[in-house]
């Protein structure tokens, strides 16, 4: 598959975030191809897709059988790389590699096929942002040393690994080489004072940056106003001052920055996907027997709720519907509207009325 095909692939399980996709796509053609580089920095606000790519890659591996030697999919929070005293402790992560290849192999896999799994697994390590060498405007040293040691295994770097394994029907201890510069890094978070950090450097007087503009025509008045989006002014070295080694920077391909959700996409995102929060909202429904719908109107007022909430994305979807859906998961019969269907079953639309009601700010 060429990265073309990938990205199709990834798109009909993430909605949004193309350009982050392309990028993705690039990453894992290169990782098939067994090049060394591809490995990618994603940053981005909680809800805005990180993890839901890390788990359409891990399908994308399932669905080809030829990527089978490929499927160790490992997420992770880049902390646990760490004890609770502060010392980092990479054989963490080859344990649980070894746990992941042992899941897509089966019981029976030798120590050869579950190192050469293991080297080809691509590495999800979320939250890289908490392990920042700078917390509080203090250095911490926890931090840098996980940087330290990431760098390391992302650059290649053999390891020996100890596992027990079958050997002609017999389990054995075996040491086996990791080649880690096989693996594909993918490291996300969402670097939270990272917009506030690049809008003072962006506004500041001697910056020289000057922002554009966008017009708005509301209630008769034309409005101008200067706009500022993260993705657009980001630099590399303000990650440096956020607290990211250079050294451990220079190990990624790009860093790359993930979109907020605009209310269209958050739309999409309520009423697609079968994981989502309406379809499950459906599935619960069922089993009371009340076919639930909802209205376009309905749809559009809840993502203009949710979008409000920009540095939580598409989390704050399940908050904003919760507030029109708990009454009726409670006591659906009791409500006006739900109706009979005449066959002994019930229907439930939720419509832009409904949803108003719901949301009314309270007395």
């Amino acid at each position: 598959m060429r990265p073309v095909e990938i990205n199709e692939f990834l798109s009909q399980q993430v909605i949004g975030q193309q350009e982050t996709l392309r990028y993705v796509s690039v990453a894992i053609f290169k990782h098939l191809q067994g090049e060394k580089y591809g490995n990618l920095l994603l940053i981005g606000n909680s809800g805005t897709g990180k993890t839901t790519i890390m788990r359409a890659i891990e399908s994308l591996y399932q669905a080809e059988e030829a990527f089978r030697e490929h499927r160790v999919v490992l997420i992770m929070n880049a902390s646990t790389l760490a004890t609770e005293e502060g010392a980092v402790d990479t054989s963490r992560l080859f344990a649980r590699l070894e746990e992941r290849a042992r899941q897509v192999l089966g019981s029976g896999a030798s120590a050869e096929e579950i190192a050469r799994a293991m080297e080809r697994a691509t590495v999800c390590l979320d939250e890289i942002d908490k392990v920042s060498g700078v917390i509080g405007g203090k250095p911490y040293v926890t931090g840098i040393n996980i940087q330290q040691a990431l760098l390391t295994l992302i650059e290649g770097e053999r390891v020996l690994h100890r596992m027990t394994a079958m050997k002609d029907g017999a389990a054995e201890s075996a040491g086996v080489w990791i080649d880690t510069g096989k693996m594909l890094f993918l490291c996300a978070g969402a670097f939270e004072t990272l917009y506030d950090q690049v809008f003072a450097r962006v506004t500041s007087a001697k910056s020289g940056v000057k922002l554009p503009t966008v017009t708005t025509y509301i209630n008769g008045k034309i409005t101008i106003r200067e706009y500022f989006t993260l993705r657009h002014h980001f630099r590399a070295e303000d990650l440096f001052e956020y607290g990211m080694q250079p050294q451990f920077l220079s190990r990624f391909d790009n860093a790359v920055i993930l979109e907020d959700l605009d209310s269209g996409t958050l739309a999409r995102i309520f009423r697609e996907p079968r994981e989502g929060v309406f379809q499950i909202s459906q599935n619960f429904f069922r089993k009371y027997e009340i076919e639930l719908d909802i209205t376009e109107d309905a749809v559009k007022r809840i993502a203009e709720e949710a979008a409000k909430a920009s540095r939580i994305g598409a989390r704050a979807l399940k908050s904003v519907y919760g507030r029109i859906i708990k009454p009726f998961e409670y006591d659906p019969f009791s409500r006006e509207e739900v109706q009979p269907n005449g066959d002994g079953k019930h229907h439930l639309t939720i419509d832009e009325k409904l949803v108003a009601e719901a949301l009314k700010p309270a007395v």
